[in-house]
């Protein structure tokens, strides 16, 4: 009876609390929802949805407004500033003119930056200031300036670049940089498109607008499909796009754990085993592999004019919890149908006999040796 001592005190520690790195098989068979203190069920891989949820097209709720909150009327100030470019030509459709001598009718006087003074030099004009001036304006002074010289002269100032008035775009986007705003009064998705594109899908990227103090976000699939999202920029604007990853995350008894990426409705089950290495042999117990999801809810937000017509709706989650059992022949063909969804978590639980060696292996440990005395120490 002796003998069978240190074993019976062995096995009552294990039962208390045996050493693990996870959840016991049977403890996600009592797994509790937090939120509504409902029992979760542990569902069979051959009863679960093989597709993975589909979101609703407008799954924000009403007071999510995303980037709506910065809606302007655009940027249509063309006033010449400190810093900008313009380019004047000169066009002369008199027989006597300044140009009867020559076959063109045209002069490109060249580019011209306004200076800190508010003022360019351009030949046969002189220096001029034009600080606050319209280009109608300034081809209008130019005219006035020709008129000695020119019989019937006309002049044309384009403005090359603004530097004053232009946004930025950064992010996960290919070709980040500062960009001039145009007549053309450029929009967010614009802005995504002068520098390259978004590196990443729309449905896995956000885009920020920061505006002085201000910011709002939404993701690009949103911003796409709500012309209300595609506001007007304004100068200084800073635009951010930001990568949404989907991933799923694996622990317990797999050769490698960790987070993973994936393109949505490209991965299965089998090829999330396969970026996670697969099971260990010697630790796995391959009938109780776990999957949790916290499922997408959608309740409709009704419309205060009809209520059988849903405008927005609201989004919640509901954990489930899926079985994988790798030691029957069915499960496999069932993985390879299986869709992973965004969040995704996979968890193999260890073998019995693994958490009592962990346990065992503690108890014949040998004491530990005192350190040897430091070299010229008594």
């Amino acid at each position: 009876m002796r003998k069978l001592a240190p074993f019976v005190f062995i096995a009552l520690l294990s039962a208390c609390a045996r050493p693990s790195d996870g959840p016991s098989a049977g403890a996600f068979y009592n797994t509790v929802d937090p939120n509504t203190k409902e029992r979760v069920p542990v569902v069979r891989l051959a009863d679960a949805p093989m597709a993975p949820p589909v979101a609703q097209p407008l799954s924000y709720a009403p007071t999510d407004q995303g980037l709506s909150v910065m809606r302007s009327g655009g940027y249509a100030d063309n006033r010449l500033r400190r810093g900008d470019v313009i380019e004047v030509t000169i066009l002369d459709t008199g027989e006597e003119g300044m140009f009867s001598s020559t076959q063109a009718k045209t002069l490109n006087l060249g580019r011209f930056t306004v200076d800190s003074a508010g003022t360019v030099t351009m030949p046969f004009i002189g220096r001029q200031r034009v600080l606050e001036s319209s280009p109608e304006a300034l081809q209008s002074r130019i005219v006035s300036g020709l008129k000695g010289s020119a019989v019937n002269p006309q002049a044309v100032v384009t403005i090359v670049d603004k530097p004053t008035s232009g946004f930025v775009v950064n992010g996960d986007v290919r070709a980040a940089g500062r960009f001039p705003l145009t007549a053309r009064r450029e929009r967010v998705l614009d802005a995504i498109a002068l520098a390259g594109g978004a590196s990443s899908a729309p449905t896995a990227a956000n885009v920020t607008l920061i505006r002085g103090n201000k910011r709002a976000s939404a993701p690009i699939e949103r911003v796409m499909n709500d012309n209300n999202q595609n506001v007007y920029l304004l100068p200084d604007d800073q635009i951010y796009v930001g990568k949404d990853s989907t991933t799923f995350t694996a622990f317990g008894a797999f050769k490698s754990v960790g987070e993973f990426e994936f393109e949505p409705g490209k991965l299965t089950l089998a090829q999330a085993f396969g970026r996670a290495g697969g099971l260990l042999d010697d630790r796995a117990n391959a009938s109780q592999v776990y999957l949790l999801r916290n499922q997408t809810v959608y309740k409709p937000y009704p419309t205060a004019s009809d209520a059988k017509t849903p405008s927005t709706y609201s989004v919640s989650n509901k954990p489930a919890v899926y079985r994988i059992d790798m030691k029957d022949i069915a499960n496999l063909a069932l993985m390879q149908r299986f869709q992973m969804a965004k969040g995704d978590m996979l968890y193999a639980a260890n073998a019995g006999m693994v958490d009592f060696a962990k346990l065992f292996t503690i108890y014949q440990k040998s004491a530990p040796s005192a350190a040897a005395p430091l070299p010229g120490s008594n």
